[in-house]
C-alpha cells in the first residue's frame, strides 16, 4: 500500500493558514491589501471581541464579476502575476493567492462584491466542512468580506489568542500602518458597534502629527537619495524618542516591513548625530522605494520580511537620509541664531534652544582672561576644554558642517553667568530667560564634538594620524579576537585608521603603532573591544565609525568636568561661551539633555505676574 498521499484541499488550507493567519490582526492586514490593491478610497473595518468574533471590512474598489468571485477563494488564485517573470517585478500587496483560502478555511465566510458596470453583485459563503454558494444580490461597488468566528473549528488556536484589548491593538496597528503609507485613502474603524477613529483623507505630515500624537515642531521631514534607494518620510527631533518602539514603521515601495537592520539604522543616524540615550528610540515614519527587482518579498507568507540584493546600499541611505534631516534642523536653528538681521523673539521657544533674540558681543577668548590659564590650567588640565576657536577652525575640516562664517558667529548671543549650584549645574542669564546647565554634560558635548571633528577630518582625507610606538608590543588575546582582527578585511580598517600589527601566534599579536587620537588608552583593551565588535556587534557600513563614536564618548566623558566639582566663575564662563557655538548643543553624547531653558514669561507666570 502507498504510504504518500496528496492532501485535500480542506487540509492544505489549514495547514497553509497556520502561517498566513496567526490571530485577527493577521486578516485584516490581508483584507486591507486586497483593498488597497483594488483602488479603495474610502475602507470602513468593524471589529467586535478584537476580531475574534466578527471582522468586517467594506470597500469601495473595483470588485469582482461571479467567475472572480468564487475563484477568490481558491488556493494559489491571483490576479497579481501571470508568469514566473512576474515574481521579479511586484507592485501590489498579494500575489500568493493563499490569503482568502486560508482565512475562509478557519472561519465562517463571507464574500459580497460588485463591479461598476455590474446590475447585481455576488455573494460567496463557505465554512469549514460546509460547500461553498455563490448567489447574486444587491450590492454596492466594491467588496465587503465578513469573517465570523475565527478558530471556531480549531480550538487550540482559538485558545492561543489573547484576551480582547490585546487583540484589537493588533488589529489597530495594521490600520496605523495602512493609514500612514495611504493617507489618501479613507480608514474608519468601529469598535463594538461604536465609531473608534476615522481618519479622513488628509496629507501624510498631518496624518503623522494626529496619529502618533505629535505636534508640527515636533517632526522633521526626510527627503534624500543615494544608490537608487529613495528615502522619504518624517522623523521626530531628538528631543521627541520615545522608550518603546510602537511609532515605528518602516515601508518599501508601501509594504510595511520588520527589518531590525534598517530600524537600527534609524537609530545610528540619531546617536551619530544628536546622540540618544540607551533606553530610548526615535519614532519614524519611512518610506524606501527602490526597483522592485531589486527586492524579494517572497520570503515568508506574511510578506513582513523582505532581502535586498544590496543591502549594505539601503542600510546606508536609510542612515544618512535621517542624518541629513537632523542637519537641515541643526542649520536651520544656527541660521536663526547667528543670523545680525534676525531679531524676533519666537512666541514659541524650542526647548532646550537658544533664544533668538539676545545681546550680541564677541566670544571671550583664552587671551582675554589671563586669570583663566592660572588656576583652570593647573586644575583641570586633563580636561582639556579647548580654546574658544573660530567657526571655520572648529568646524570646516567636517563634510556639511559649514554652517556659517567668523563675521556672524560675532553676533552670537551672550550668556550672562549667575552662578554654580550644588557644585553641579551652572546657572546663566539670557535676554529671554535663564538656562540650567549640567556642567558635565555640557563639557563632554564640547569635547566629544572636538574629537569627532577631528576623526571625521581624517577619515574623509584618508589620512588618520598613527602614533608609532618606542617598543613594539606584544598584545595576548582569546584566539577567536586574533582571528577577528587579522581577518583581511577587518585588519584592513584598522590599518587605515592607524593601527600597525603583525600576527605572532594564534593568541598574539606585535603591536607597532596606534591611531594618534586614541594614544593613552590601553593598546589590550582597544584591540579586545575592536575583537568583539567585529564578533558581535558589526551592522551597518561603517563599523570603525560606530565603535570609534563610542571610543571618543567615552574619552569625552572621561576628560570632562565631573559632576560635583567647584569651578571659578572664569571657567563657567569659558563653558558657557562654547556651548554657543556646539552644534548639538542640546544633548550630551549619549543623549541626555545638558541645560533646561526657562523663558521669563514662564517664570513670571510661577509668581502670578
Amino acid at each position: 500500500m502507498n504510504q504518500i498521499q496528496i492532501l485535500p484541499a480542506e487540509i492544505a488550507n489549514q495547514i497553509a493558514a497556520g502561517e498566513v493567519v496567526e490571530r485577527p490582526a493577521s486578516i485584516v492586514k490581508e483584507l486591507l491589501e486586497n483593498s488597497l490593491d483594488a483602488h479603495a478610497t474610502e475602507i470602513e473595518i468593524r471589529l467586535e471581541n478584537g476580531g475574534k468574533t466578527l471582522i468586517e471590512i467594506t470597500d469601495n474598489g473595483n470588485g469582482m464579476n461571479a467567475e472572480d468571485a468564487e475563484k477568490s477563494i481558491l488556493r494559489h488564485a491571483t490576479s497579481k502575476i501571470k508568469q514566473i517573470d512576474d515574481l521579479f517585478s511586484i507592485h501590489s500587496f498579494g500575489f500568493r493567492g493563499e490569503a482568502l483560502a486560508a482565512i475562509a478555511s478557519v472561519s465562517r465566510f463571507e464574500l459580497i462584491t460588485k463591479t461598476p458596470d455590474a446590475t447585481s453583485g455576488t455573494k460567496i459563503t463557505t465554512a469549514p466542512g460546509t460547500p461553498t454558494q455563490n448567489t447574486p444580490t444587491a450590492a454596492n461597488t466594491g467588496t465587503k468580506i465578513t469573517i465570523r468566528d475565527l478558530f471556531f473549528a480549531t480550538p487550540a488556536r482559538l485558545k492561543y489568542l489573547k484576551n480582547d484589548f490585546t487583540e484589537f491593538s493588533h488589529c489597530y496597528r495594521q490600520v496605523q500602518s495602512f493609514a500612514l503609507a495611504y493617507p489618501q485613502v479613507r480608514f474608519t474603524i468601529y469598535k463594538e458597534e461604536k465609531l473608534y477613529k476615522d481618519f479622513l483623507p488628509t496629507t501624510l505630515k498631518h496624518r503623522c502629527e494626529t496619529m502618533l500624537n505629535l505636534k508640527p515642531d515636533e517632526i522633521l521631514p526626510v527627503q534624500y537619495e543615494q544608490s537608487g534607494v529613495q528615502v522619504s518620510g518624517f522623523v521626530v527631533i531628538p528631543g521627541e524618542c520615545k522608550s518603546h518602539k510602537k511609532n515605528q514603521f518602516l515601508f518599501v515601495n508601501h509594504r510595511l516591513i520588520d527589518d531590525y537592520k534598517l530600524s537600527y539604522a534609524v537609530r545610528e543616524a540619531y546617536v551619530q548625530s544628536a546622540g540618544i540615550e540607551k533606553h530610548l528610540h526615535p519614532v519614524f515614519v519611512l518610506f524606501l522605494n527602490i526597483d522592485p527587482i531589486l527586492v524579494d518579498v517572497n520570503v515568508h507568507p506574511r510578506k513582513l520580511e523582505v532581502k535586498f540584493s544590496e543591502p549594505q546600499d539601503v542600510f546606508s541611505a536609510t542612515k544618512h537620509a535621517v542624518m541629513s534631516a537632523l542637519n537641515t534642523m541643526v542649520n536651520q536653528q544656527f541660521g536663526k541664531q547667528v543670523s545680525p538681521s534676525h531679531s524676533a523673539v519666537s512666541s514659541n521657544p524650542i526647548p532646550f534652544s537658544v533664544p533668538a533674540n539676545t545681546v550680541s558681543h564677541s566670544p571671550k577668548s583664552w587671551s582675554q582672561t589671563p586669570s583663566f590659564g592660572g588656576s583652570f590650567g593647573t586644575r583641570h588640565a586633563e580636561r582639556n576644554i579647548p580654546l574658544q576657536k573660530s567657526w571655520n577652525e572648529s568646524f570646516t575640516n567636517t563634510a556639511n558642517n559649514e554652517l556659517a562664517d567668523i563675521d556672524a558667529i560675532e553676533s552670537i548671543n551672550e550668556l550672562r553667568l549667575i552662578g554654580q549650584v550644588d557644585n553641579k549645574y551652572i546657572l546663566a542669564e539670557a535676554e529671554t530667560g535663564i538656562y540650567f546647565f549640567d556642567q558635565h554634560a555640557l563639557h563632554e558635548r564640547q569635547r566629544f564634538e572636538q574629537f569627532w571633528n577631528e576623526f571625521k577630518a581624517q577619515q574623509e582625507k584618508n589620512e588618520f594620524i598613527s602614533q608609532e610606538l618606542l617598543l613594539p608590543q606584544t598584545i595576548s588575546l582569546p584566539l577567536e579576537s586574533v582571528t577577528a582582527i587579522c581577518e583581511p578585511q577587518n585588519q584592513t580598517q584598522l590599518q587605515n585608521l592607524g593601527f600597525s600589527f603583525t600576527l605572532i601566534s594564534d593568541e598574539s599579536v606585535e603591536l607597532f603603532a596606534i591611531p594618534q587620537i586614541l594614544e593613552g588608552e590601553d593598546f589590550e583593551t582597544i584591540l579586545q573591544d575592536f575583537a568583539h565588535y567585529f564578533l558581535h556587534e558589526k551592522v551597518g557600513e561603517h563599523a570603525i565609525e560606530h565603535f570609534m563614536r563610542k571610543k571618543l564618548e567615552y574619552k569625552s566623558c572621561r576628560g570632562a568636568v565631573m559632576f560635583g566639582d567647584k569651578l571659578e566663575p572664569v571657567e563657567m564662563q569659558k563653558l558657557l561661551d562654547d556651548f554657543v557655538t556646539t552644534k548639538w548643543r542640546n544633548l550630551c553624547p549619549h543623549g541626555r539633555p545638558n541645560h533646561w531653558f526657562v523663558p521669563f514669561n514662564e517664570l513670571n507666570s510661577k509668581f502670578h505676574r
